[in-house]
């Protein structure tokens, strides 16, 4: 018989010890009662963690595994941090929770003001949403209703220019934006059309074009789209500097802020879903701080509030703001929201995260954990299967080819990355793959030891 699902942790305290189920039991309803997501259930087979401290996750029979995909992209500074535990028992003692639907809470607003102080500066006004799907969504319906209200409507605007390969989430409407055809095509008759110029990929490039020239060759083909479309388009909307679910793909230096400059030149807004590039991933606090970029709307979530609990915030500017206001009579309101939107408990996190930024100087010390990274990567590139190593930050990846020469995909159903995966979980790290790349991913506060250990296990996990 299994042993109980009470050990305990490693600070001695009993492990979740309101459960009663032993080992064996957990797994069978794990496999055949939860649902999980982007998962074959017929086969499925995964890690039950029971506790976590720092960037280590300890599952039901003890193992430890170092997070290295921050518990998809949102973990930022380690598990069981001392000052986000103490804010959100604080919170607590005051309210777990308060609509914002005719009122608010002094966390939340407090929250607000300190995103606002934080993001560029044409950004006055936040709405919270409880993930960062919904902060796209919000971003997408206010961009569509602005244009039938603002002080001289457009309503023939009806489109949004979406970039190839886009992931933005899975509700039908970031559906509708996004590119991954794998995610996407069998919803294809629910969604509605787009426009959609190319991946902006810094290493599958368009023949001929180097990688000096990749951005200015990109940016001509969204100008041509923009030409031909500009008094249709609602928005562009963009995964600044990397597209995180189309493999960690980089896009070339000054894409970011030519299509930014393309969108004042023709009229148009723009959005940056930062979901998963935001919150200090790729070195600083927003990824659009690389190229001097300040959106329409920026959508933040993920790392908002150190990956402990659902938040996400919508950003926008004082000129979206305006042209909401009016009377009742009107009907100018934005009529959508979410039921835990603004939650105290997840504002109180959010806070503490920001705080971290500032107490422990986590920005100013990424430069040399991500040297480090970079340098350890680089080592693997002769590996007969690595076509690429890339890296932004903290963002790493690392893509597997059938052909180094010619950059052939492994096709996505010999599941290869996911095996090396499984081999650098035998050395005790935890990786998600995207097809056949390997995203790297650990929290911010990995030490350089523990980046030194990764590493070693992905070359481990590659042999």
């Amino acid at each position: 018989m299994s042993s109980p699902a009470t050990i305990a942790d490693e600070d001695g305290r009993p492990a979740s010890p309101r459960l009663e189920l032993d080992t064996t039991e957990l797994r069978k309803l794990d496999r055949n009662v939860v649902w999980h997501a982007f998962s074959q259930m017929s086969n499925y087979d995964g890690l039950i963690i029971d506790s976590a401290k720092g960037c280590w996750l300890t599952d039901i029979d003890g193992n430890r595994y170092f997070d290295g995909a921050s518990s998809l992209w949102c973990n930022i500074h380690g598990h069981r941090h001392p000052h986000i535990d103490q804010a959100i028992r604080d919170q607590l003692d005051r309210v777990a929770h308060v609509t914002n639907l005719g009122m608010s809470h002094p966390i939340t607003i407090s929250l607000a003001k300190r995103l606002v102080d934080l993001a560029p500066s044409s950004l006055e006004h936040v709405f919270f949403s409880s993930d960062g799907a919904s902060s796209v969504e919000v971003a997408m319906k206010l961009a569509f209703q602005y244009w039938r209200q603002c002080s001289m409507p457009e309503p023939k605007r009806t489109t949004f220019l979406a970039l190839g390969s886009a992931y933005h989430g899975d509700t039908l409407g970031t559906v509708s934006v996004g590119g991954v055809s794998r995610f996407h095509s069998l919803f294809e008759p629910l969604l509605f059309p787009v426009l959609r110029g190319p991946c902006p990929d810094s290493y599958r490039l368009p023949a001929g074009i180097e990688l000096e020239q990749a951005a200015d060759f990109y940016l001509i083909e969204y100008r041509r789209l923009l030409e031909k479309h500009a008094d249709e388009i609602i928005a562009v909307i963009v995964e600044p500097i990397v597209q995180g679910a189309a493999g960690m793909v980089m896009h070339p230096q000054g894409f970011l802020c030519g299509l930014a400059s393309l969108c004042r030149d023709f009229g148009c807004l723009l959005i940056a879903d930062e979901i998963a590039v935001g919150m200090g991933r790729t070195g600083k606090m927003f990824a659009c701080e690389h190229e001097s970029v300040e959106p329409d709307f920026l959508c933040i979530g993920k790392g908002l509030t150190g990956g402990y609990l659902p938040m996400s915030a919508t950003l926008t500017s004082h000129r979206i703001w305006q042209a909401f206001l009016g009377s009742h009579e009107e009907s100018r309101s934005f009529l959508h929201g979410h039921t835990y939107g603004g939650n105290p408990l997840s504002a109180a996190a959010a806070l503490a995260t920001l705080d971290i930024f500032e107490m422990e100087r986590t920005l100013d010390k990424l430069p040399t954990k991500a040297a480090l990274l970079r340098n350890g990567l680089d080592s693997l590139r002769s590996h007969a299967e690595v076509g690429d190593v890339r890296q932004c930050g903290l963002i790493a990846a690392i893509e597997l080819v059938s052909d180094k020469a010619l950059k052939t995909p492994l096709p996505w159903q010999n599941q290869r990355a996911s095996q090396v995966c499984n081999q650098v979980l035998k050395k005790g790290v935890w990786l998600r793959p995207i097809g056949n790349v390997i995203p790297i991913i650990p929290p911010l506060s990995a030490t350089e030891t523990e980046l030194e250990m990764l590493v070693e296990s992905i070359e481990f996990g590659l042999s």
